[in-house]
Parts: structure tokens; C-alpha cells; sequence
């Protein structure tokens, strides 16, 4: 091809000097001194080329549209690659978490009868302190309880700033019966049951943020007033909308933001909670996650964050005697009393990591209200869950699961069991490994099972178990 002679009818002879795209096109010299770079068809002899060129591309395969139950399931599996359950699937894939459950849900259901109570959750990471936030989230709104969560962080969401953990779970504050995030569901429903002079009676206080916005929002029919209402009281910029709602002759409350703003904090949940219980609800879930943070701050910032803390188990618990009211300073400009008046119904619960500057947690709590997660599954319950996995994944990827996925089944979870044991796995790392595990053996259907096992045991030092039985069912 290169230095051959060709003939093109516009421009006469020339010598090919160069090809480019696999020879569709060449750089040719013509005895005129020109150089052109022209499609190889344009020259004589070379039509077949050009209807090779143009012959159109072959249809690419028409795939029919994943069904919507398959892409729900391999949405689901997706996310159990990182370990974490979605919230739709959480209970049936909660592991080794029976004990915990049930001491949470015997907490919720003491919450209305005493006042209120307390859960500490204490473990490591990756042993299901979120996983287990969110199923008690789940739990309180199942039993009519309204629920409040904050995810602590050492930059956006610091322990020790309570007015920002305060504004937090206001905005992630859910209802039973309604999908609306915020203080909004429950101010209307207050205002349609007419629950400001009830509510006023239980406030220990003339002038305090709850029942002032209560008495605005009766006292305009503006969206844009009631709005910037209801957003000050959730922790945003009081507005120049609000002035021509507030009552007349009184004087405008104050959120702190800074100072030991944490007596009020822990006031103005409790109030959220006697609103609830005057609106019909069981009362108000505080959840927060990540409390590990507190191991991270500096040393002049602990103290607000302990006295935080210590608010929030003082006014959840009942003013238990471990933090005495004198403890919990007030703020420069005004007191406030740690709980409102009424049928209170507030529960905390926090999680923490274990480390070397934490909160007196035995100092505070009972041995019964913190929860040491250290989760021991038994081989059954692993079972149980990896069968639930399987179907899972066999229905994500379109496969029928045959006696080979259920001797992988049965043996794998004897050897996750044991690596639990020996702190060497936790709940989130167990939950990806499996994933792992049926991704193998759908990808690679010649690899055998028995050398699929060894090498998870290896992993863990464990010996590998007998042959897997042959699968009955």
C-alpha cells in the first residue's frame, strides 16, 4: 500500500505516502507537488471500500428492561456491600442484636409510664451501633412516638455545640404518620386541637420559646409568618416575618446559641415531648449517633460537650441523683429549669465508641441502661441470615440457587461465627464478606466450594469444618 501508485480523478497520479484509520484513508503526494489526505474510496479501484465503509453498523442486541422487582433486589444488594441494611430490610437482616432490641423496646414502652429514659450503646466500630439507631427509630415510630436523630461529626457537628445538635434533630425530626421532616406536622395539629392553654399550664416559665411560637401561629393566618415561626423554633435566624405575629407586650425569647446554653436544650425537648403527649403521641425519641467524637475534642471543649450529656440523661432521667441539678449551670442571660411541667415522655439514646476520654458513663447510668454491644451470633442465627441473603441475591442477579449455594451456606456461617468470637469480625464487615462470598460463587460456578471455604477460614486462622451436608431442602 505505501509507495504504490494510485490514480484519483480530480487530481490525477500521485504515491501513497501514509495510511490512517486501518487504511480508510490515505496521505498521497500527486505528480502536481500536492499532498492530500482523501478517503482510499475516492480513488480508482477502490469502490469496494466505500461500500464497506458505509454498510451500516450491525444492531446492537435489544435488552428487555430489568423488572422492577430485580432492580429493587440488586438496589438492596448494592448496599450491602458496604455493610449497611437499607431501612426498608433492617429487621429481617439485624444480627446478634436480640438482647439490645429488646432492652430498647422495653425502655419505649417505660418512656410515657415514668417520665422518660436512657440507653448508652457502647462498642466498637463496625458492631451495629447505627444499624441499631436506626432500628430503634424504627421501633418508636412503630409505637406512636415521635423521633428526633443527629449524626455527631468533629468538623460539621461537634458534641459540644448543643444548640447546633438541638437545630439538627429538629430538621430530622419524623412523625408517625407523616413523611414531612421537621417541627411543622406536630405545631399544626397542636394548633388544630387548640393545646396552647394546656400546654402553657405545664411551662415552668412566662416567656420560653415553645408556647410563644404556639401563640403566633394562632395569632396570624400568614404561610410566610407561621413558616419563619416555626423555623426560628427549630433553630434557624429569627426574621423581620415574624414581628407583626408576635403577641403584643411580649418580650421575644431567646435560642441560645453560645454559653451553657445546655439547660435549655434539654427544656425545650422536654417540652417537645409534653406537646406530643398532649397531641396524642407517645412522646419524643432523641437518637444520636456517633458520640464517638467526644473522645476527639480538645480539652477545653469537653466540658460543654459533658454538660450536654449530662442535661439530656438528667432531664430523660427523671433527675436522677448521679447529676444533680446544681451541676448543670445556666446561661448568663436567663434560667431555665432542666424539664418542662406535665406528662413528659422523652427518651435518649446515644451511642458511643469505646476510647480513652469518654463520658462517666457507670458514674451517670445503671448497668442496665448501657448497652455493651459486643454482638456473638450462633451459627443458626448466621444461617438464617446468609439464607435470606441468598434469595436476595439470586433474585438481584436472575439465578436459581442450587445445593451448591447451600453447602457454601452452611459452612461459611461456622467459620463467621467463630471469626465473631474472636473480635476478628464485626456485624458490618460480616454483612460484606457474605456479600462477597455468593458474588463468587455466582461469577465463578468452577470454583469449588470446599477450596471457597478453606480460604475464608484462613482468613481467620480457623480449620476448615467437615464436608458440608447435602442440602434436603
Amino acid at each position: 500500500m505505501i509507495g504504490e501508485q494510485v490514480e484519483h480523478p480530480h487530481y490525477g497520479r500521485g504515491i501513497v505516502l501514509a495510511a490512517y484509520r486501518s487504511g480508510s484513508e490515505w496521505l498521497v503526494r500527486f505528480e502536481s507537488g500536492l499532498r492530500f489526505r482523501r478517503p482510499r474510496w475516492e480513488f480508482a479501484g477502490q469502490n469496494q471500500v466505500r461500500q464497506e465503509t458505509e454498510a451500516a453498523p450491525p444492531p446492537l442486541p435489544i435488552r428487555p428492561p430489568m423488572p422492577p422487582s430485580q432492580a429493587k433486589m440488586r438496589r438492596l444488594i448494592e448496599a450491602l456491600r458496604f455493610g449497611v441494611p437499607p431501612s426498608a430490610h433492617l429487621r429481617e437482616l439485624t444480627i446478634g442484636l436480640a438482647a439490645e432490641r429488646e432492652s430498647i423496646i422495653t425502655a419505649l414502652k417505660q418512656s410515657p409510664e415514668i417520665g422518660g429514659a436512657v440507653r448508652a450503646v457502647l462498642g466498637e466500630y463496625g458492631h451495629g451501633k447505627s444499624h441499631l439507631v436506626e432500628l430503634s427509630a424504627q421501633e418508636a415510630l412503630e409505637g406512636g412516638f415521635l423521633v428526633a436523630t443527629a449524626s455527631l461529626d468533629l468538623l460539621e457537628l461537634p458534641p459540644h455545640r448543643a444548640f447546633d445538635i438541638y437545630r439538627e434533630l429538629m430538621h430530622n425530626l419524623r412523625t408517625p404518620e407523616s413523611d414531612e421532616k421537621g417541627l411543622g406536622p406536630l405545631l399544626r395539629r397542636a394548633d388544630k386541637l387548640g393545646l396552647r392553654s394546656r400546654l402553657r399550664e405545664g411551662a415552668r416559665l412566662e416567656l420560653e420559646p415553645l408556647t410563644i411560637t404556639l401563640e403566633a401561629l394562632a395569632n396570624t393566618s400568614s404561610l410566610r409568618q407561621q413558616h419563619a415561626w416555626q423555623s426560628w423554633l427549630m433553630g434557624e435566624r429569627r426574621s423581620r416575618q415574624m414581628n407583626k405575629a408576635t403577641p403584643r407586650g411580649v418580650r421575644f425569647p431567646t435560642i441560645y446559641r453560645t454559653g451553657h446554653n445546655a439547660r435549655q436544650v434539654a427544656y425545650l425537648l422536654s417540652g417537645i415531648s409534653v406537646l406530643a403527649r398532649l397531641a396524642g403521641y407517645r412522646g419524643l425519641c432523641v437518637l444520636i449517633d456517633e458520640a464517638e467524637s467526644y473522645s476527639l475534642l480538645r480539652a477545653q471543649q469537653r466540658p460543654k460537650a459533658t454538660l450536654f450529656f449530662a442535661a439530656m440523661i438528667h432531664t430523660a432521667g427523671g433527675g436522677r441523683e448521679a447529676i444533680p441539678e446544681s451541676a448543670l449551670p445556666q446561661h448568663r442571660f436567663r434560667h431555665y429549669p432542666t424539664r418542662y411541667g406535665g406528662e413528659q415522655s422523652l427518651f435518649f439514646l446515644f451511642t458511643i465508641t469505646h476510647g480513652e476520654n469518654q463520658l462517666p458513663l457507670e458514674e451517670w447510668l445503671a448497668p442496665e441502661e448501657i448497652l455493651l454491644l459486643a454482638p456473638h451470633p450462633n451459627p443458626q442465627e448466621i444461617t438464617a441470615f446468609l439464607q435470606r441473603l441468598q434469595d436476595y441475591h439470586a433474585q438481584a442477579y436472575g439465578y436459581q440457587a442450587t445445593e451448591r449455594q447451600g453447602q457454601l451456606r452452611r459452612a461459611a456461617a461456622e467459620h463467621l461465627s467463630l471469626a465473631m468470637k474472636r473480635a476478628r469480625l464485626g456485624i458490618r464487615g460480616l454483612v460484606r464478606l457474605s456479600v462477597e462470598l455468593f458474588d463468587l460463587a455466582y461469577l465463578h460456578p468452577d470454583y469449588p466450594v470446599v477450596e471457597m471455604i478453606e480460604e475464608l477460614g484462613s482468613q481467620f486462622g480457623a480449620s476448615p469444618p467437615a464436608p458440608p451436608a447435602k442440602d434436603e431442602s
